[in-house]
């Protein structure tokens, strides 16, 4: 049994973990432009103990339940596309106060995926669960139950009280030093990755399976799949007054689906659900701790509690065409989201590189590659998302952001990239409601996706602005693979004409970025279309090449008792 004086965590967890960036969330070349020089893009650094105490708990993904009864619509209109696409950036991007604030009186808030969670958060929070669990417990790798999950998410802020090297003084400097804007989003860190509340629970939750398939060949492309199970759409943890009523939803529930709804805690409450419209009074389609309905349509939730307390609601459905994740304990939650962010350094003369996104330049691309863009600048932070991290001071700036959200059974996958000129092309849709948030959003385009092939067939999408029309039309492939590429996260061959989903269909097994871009035989299509099934780990690359499953490992590994 290993001595229980051990910090935390191993080296070897932690190395895998800063890897994720590289590999977790694009087909991407993982060594970005300019080489090995650390000065040009950054290495991941999240936020620390210390910090997450001065933000607080990660802000959940307000996700939008109702999204799933628009996914045909969804797949034939690139208008709607971007209309909800820019609707979740909207959402991602919101400014979320901090938990404490600065002695200096500087707004101290950061961007909602900034405050999700990152690599030292997933470690620490693995770490109290495993080990909060019995020697027997540990041995079988049983699961972690909800409350424990909602104790140990609610202990994370505190963390850094338990370390000796934070002392009182050590922290109340740490507070005094805050005092500008560019400072307070550098307590956000230069995170690669980083994920929602609903993404990094369900992550932890199914610790198990990811460690099952740690190493182990991917199922085959296409299995027999197994029968459709009930999944979790929302997992709420609620304070309610006496006679207090919470609305919740709306849930889309397809033909053929049932939605589950049931709430438990120390008091007394009731769950109620409507088909079709929020509880309103006494008429309810069902009425009790456990309440369920049919679809198809959108479902409304209401917790009524007869007593004050801490009630818990529990949102599943009981899917009709399943989505088979097999080293996952289920697919992600509807509230699951997963930012990757790129990264690079705002100082020693470095500047940044300009890519042209419109028809002409997509046109003009070579090799389907990026490139070293055309020319360079040096943008200030009024026009670039700027950071400066609290030790050392170093100044990053943010080129692009991908982020994927559930809201759709196969995931709503968007990207956002930093333009000079970005009322064009990509750009030219962007709702005034991204422009009045706080910070340089206004200068950031968007792509989205929501499947292997455009159903659109319109190769303009219907864009009303020429340039975007035109842009569109560039990458439009007539009942072909979908489109959509950051120049600053898609560096390297075959990546300026990629969707995403393609490559993301192959999270969780071992295949090759390079072969999925090039092996057209086997993945047509420079890997856009779907070839699989099943998706081992619901599109996500973080629990094998990421290194969350090998993190998991070093913990279990270190902590469990022989028997």
């Amino acid at each position: 049994m290993a001595a229980a004086a051990r910090a935390p965590g191993t080296t070897a967890a932690l190395a895998a973990l800063a890897v994720v960036g590289a590999l977790a969330t694009a087909c991407a070349d993982p060594t970005p432009p300019g080489g090995a020089c650390d000065d040009v893009a950054a290495r991941p650094a999240a936020l620390s103990a210390a910090d997450r105490k001065l933000v607080g708990a990660a802000s959940p993904y307000p996700a939008d339940g109702a999204l799933r009864g628009r996914d045909d619509e969804l797949r034939r209109s690139v208008a709607a596309r971007r209309e909800v696409a820019w609707a979740a950036v909207a959402r991602a991007l919101t400014a979320v106060p901090f938990a404490i604030d600065p002695p200096s009186g500087v707004p101290a808030e950061l961007p909602r995926w900034a405050t999700w969670y990152g690599a030292d958060d997933l470690r620490r929070l693995f770490d109290r669960l495993f080990r909060g669990l019995d020697p027997d417990a540990q041995r079988a790798r049983a699961p972690f139950g909800d409350a424990a999950l909602d104790a140990a998410f609610a202990w994370n802020p505190t963390a850094v009280d338990e370390l000796a090297s934070w002392p009182a003084d050590r922290w109340q400097a740490y507070l005094d030093a805050i005092d500008d804007a560019a400072e307070v989003h550098g307590i956000g860190g230069i995170p690669r990755v980083t994920f929602s509340p609903g993404a990094a629970r369900h992550l932890l939750a199914s610790y198990a399976p990811i460690v099952a398939c740690e190493g182990q060949p991917a199922p085959p492309a296409f299995a027999d799949a197994p029968t459709a199970g009930p999944q979790r759409m929302a997992h709420e943890v609620v304070d309610l007054a006496a006679c207090e009523r919470r609305g919740f939803g709306p849930y889309y529930v397809g033909d053929g689906e049932r939605l589950t709804a049931a709430v438990a805690g120390a008091g007394a409450a009731a769950v109620r659900v409507r088909v079709g419209a929020p509880p309103a009074g006494d008429v309810v389609d069902c009425e009790g701790a456990t309440c369920d309905a049919a679809g198809p349509g959108a479902i409304y939730v209401e917790v009524a509690a007869e007593d004050a307390g801490t009630f818990t609601l529990d949102v599943s459905y009981q899917e009709a065409d399943p989505t088979w994740a097999p080293c996952l304990g289920q697919p992600f939650p509807l509230d699951a989201a997963i930012a990757k962010a790129e990264w690079r350094r705002a100082e020693l003369d470095l500047q940044v590189a300009v890519h042209d996104t419109s028809a002409d330049g997509l046109t003009a691309l070579v090799d389907d590659t990026w490139g070293d863009g055309q020319g360079e600048l040096d943008p200030g932070p009024d026009d670039i998302y700027t950071v400066q991290l609290p030790e050392g001071g170093a100044r990053y700036r943010l080129t692009g952001l991908h982020l994927m959200t559930k809201e759709l059974d196969h995931w709503l996958w968007i990207t956002l990239w930093w333009s000079p000129e970005p009322d064009t092309d990509f750009g030219a849709d962007r709702p005034a409601a991204i422009a009045a948030l706080p910070g340089p959003w206004a200068h950031y385009k968007m792509c989205a996706v929501t499947w292997f092939t455009e159903g659109d067939d319109d190769p303009g999408g219907g864009a009303a602005d020429p340039t975007l029309a035109e842009a569109l039309a560039a990458v439009h492939e007539r009942a072909g693979p979908s489109f959509c590429s950051n120049p600053y996260l898609e560096q390297g061959a075959g990546n300026a004409r990629t969707n995403c989903v393609g490559c993301h269909q192959h999270g969780g097994t071992t295949i090759a970025n390079e072969d999925i871009l090039t092996d057209e035989a086997t993945y047509p299509g420079n890997g856009r279309l779907q070839v699989r099934n099943n998706f081992p780990a619901d599109y996500s690359w973080q629990t094998s090449r990421g290194g969350l499953g090998r993190m998991f490992l070093d913990e279990i590994e270190y902590w469990t008792p022989a028997p």
